[in-house]
């Protein structure tokens, strides 16, 4: 079997090569265009995405791209799964909350991720049973969940465009009263994996595969945790390339309380 593990350094590479095109963009007048789920696409993400592709297509891996779908490879068992602009509405509204991301998917299982945050001049990368790291400011450093077991003492990291009524009504339950908004799925995750805040959730089905791939990789190595809205294990459907039953990342060890009040919620209506 390939060493995975051994494409690590190209990866982040590209993900900063990527990061450092869509800043050009971010700088300057660009045309934005409306997807067919009326999500923005931007020059900036098609720029990235072709840098990205470009690098990994010479890679043993197939791969999974937002924009441009899927390129087979050598390999029919790994997908390298590709954001190429996590955030787009944050990179439009300047909010420097948007994020590259490179994710493997080996065997169904995520088994490597990086998440760029090029605004930021940030990274966070992992790689399965190897720990999770965070870059800045030229220092790398391990870094892990806050771990709470109280979930009231949790930060919620909501969506800046997002967060819905049947959202907030979720915080209400669980009791959480501290609620960050920020941008970028993959910012969210690996901010959890700092221990900076406790749980995300996602109850619609609109997330793709590549939002979830790289920072649930960053998250877990980190000791937190991914699951679906029943607390099962994420289910990458490559056909369909959606995340069908939602997604909740958190930090600690509450998923039975943090499952049970989504349920809760939604037998209320």
């Amino acid at each position: 079997m390939t060493n995975y593990n051994s494409y690590l350094d190209e990866v982040i590479d590209l993900a900063r090569n990527a990061g450092t095109e869509a800043l050009k963009y971010y700088r300057k007048d660009y045309s934005i265009e409306e997807k067919e789920d009326d999500s923005p696409v931007t020059e900036a993400d098609y720029a990235s995405e072709d840098i990205l592709i470009s690098g990994l297509k010479s890679t043993d891996p197939g791969i999974i791209a937002e924009e441009a779908g899927l390129l087979p490879g050598k390999s029919e068992d790994s997908y390298w799964i590709v954001d190429p602009l996590d955030g787009t509405q944050d990179f439009i509204d300047k909010t420097g909350e948007f994020s590259i991301m490179v994710g493997l998917l080996v065997d169904g299982e995520p088994s490597m991720g990086v998440v760029f945050a090029p605004a930021r001049e940030k990274l966070w990368y992992a790689v399965k049973n190897e720990g999770a790291f965070m870059v800045e400011n030229g220092a790398e450093t391990r870094i892990q969940v806050a771990g709470k077991e109280n979930l009231e003492g949790y930060v919620l990291i909501a969506s800046r465009n997002h967060f819905s009524s049947r959202d907030e009504a979720i915080a209400g339950q669980m009791g959480v009263k501290d609620i960050t908004r920020m941008g970028s799925l993959g910012i969210k995750f690996c901010a959890i994996a700092e221990g900076r805040a406790d749980i995300v959730y996602y109850t619609t089905d609109r997330l793709g595969i590549w939002d979830c791939c790289a920072p649930q990789v960053i998250l877990e190595e980190a000791g937190g945790e991914a699951f679906d809205l029943r607390g099962r294990e994420l289910v990458y459907d490559l056909e369909r390339r959606k995340m069908a039953h939602g997604v909740v990342g958190i930090g600690g060890g509450c998923q039975r309380e943090v499952v049970e009040n989504l349920e809760n919620v939604s037998a209320g209506g």
